[in-house]
């Protein structure tokens, strides 16, 4: 089975919304995100069937990964790893030194997640979620932060990853 990313742009987008609203579940967040945020949306294809989707900002180093999401009934197969795994090797083809990407302080599954991906705890950004007006919990805890964690890039740091 062979994991492949490929970038859509215009109207094929809408065909990996529903995908995306795993990651970002309120729609005029994630639209507005990809109107504003998303320099590029990819999808993820395993053998040529849509299984996954991710939006990423190019600009600046780090590049971030703003949404990723995998197709429910694939989650658990590794293909969360794998789109990880490609993204980070396409943000070194672009010459990228960092990956980041944010996740909210109450989200064990994917702060568990990045971290069995090889990224590492970067730094917290405080408050990030008090624009949302009630209180939001997940497995108990709730919603307040937003945990960053980073990916190493560099030539070395790739190397010895694989």
């Amino acid at each position: 089975m062979k994991l492949t990313l490929v970038e859509v742009r215009g109207r094929e987008i809408e065909a990996v919304v529903p995908l995306l609203l795993l990651a970002e579940p309120s729609e005029p967040s994630l639209r507005w995100s990809l109107d504003h945020m998303a320099d590029v949306v990819y999808r993820a294809d395993l053998d040529g069937q849509p299984v996954g989707a991710a939006t990423l900002r190019w600009q600046g180093d780090p590049a971030e990964i703003l949404e990723l999401a995998v197709a429910a009934e694939q989650q658990g197969r590794g293909l969360g790893r794998r789109l990880v795994e490609l993204l980070a090797d396409e943000a070194r083809r672009r010459g990228k030194q960092r990956l980041i990407v944010g996740t909210p302080n109450s989200s064990i599954g994917n702060i568990a997640f990045y971290q069995k991906c090889g990224l590492r705890m970067d730094h917290v950004r405080q408050d990030y979620f008090r624009y949302e007006r009630h209180p939001v919990f997940e497995d108990g805890i709730r919603k307040r932060d937003l945990l960053v964690f980073c990916l190493d890039l560099s030539e070395e740091s790739g190397r010895r990853r694989r």
